[in-house]
């Protein structure tokens, strides 16, 4: 075990004394490591580029940074399943969740008032087949971000633990994941 591990010091932004072991190594400060821990590095980071993505030059320019990665470091192809995999995958699914796949065949007449949403089921009862919300893309695939499925009530459950077991109190909590999504994206 390294002796480094036992010495400790203050964080210069949350002042707590910490392992040396908490802080990024920097050859040019006396001790070799930062004055900042990792969290408060972390969020300061995190915190610049919040900030530094609300202007259009700078997150068009971030774009073009990540294709060109994206392209230079081959990327393209990389992660795409093959066909074979991915019927596997689908198969595995749908053994899983039969009363998903029901829902999903049961839905597909309904009609949406933009093609390029999705219909999210807010249970997968018989009785609900049909009774789905319609979301966009980006609200659909964040709403299922906090939320967990219980296959034996088939309907969903708030990340506390609560059955969403009607239509109003899912739409409720939905609607407290998209403005707390709103007010992170606006700090």
């Amino acid at each position: 075990m390294s002796t480094e591990t036992n010495v400790s010091k203050p964080c210069i932004t949350c002042k707590q004394s910490k392992p040396i072991s908490e802080y990024y190594k920097h050859t040019q400060m006396a001790d070799g490591h930062l004055n900042k821990c990792k969290p408060c590095v972390k969020s300061a980071v995190a915190k610049r580029l919040n900030y530094k993505m609300k202007d259009p030059e700078f997150r068009e320019m971030e774009r073009a940074r990540h294709r060109g990665k994206y392209h230079r470091l081959g990327y393209k192809g990389r992660h795409y399943p093959s066909s074979e995999q991915k019927k596997i995958t689908m198969d595995r699914y749908k053994t899983k969740y039969p009363e998903k796949t029901k829902a999903k065949n049961h839905s597909q007449s309904v009609k949406k008032i933009n093609p390029k949403n999705h219909l999210h089921h807010w249970s997968y009862n018989e009785e609900h087949y049909k009774d789905v919300i319609e979301l966009s893309v980006k609200n659909h695939n964040l709403l299922h971000r906090y939320l967990t499925y219980d296959q034996k009530e088939k309907m969903y459950r708030s990340k506390s633990g609560e059955l969403l077991n009607t239509r109003e109190k899912h739409e409720e909590y939905m609607n407290c994941v998209f403005e707390l999504n709103d007010t992170r994206m606006s700090a």
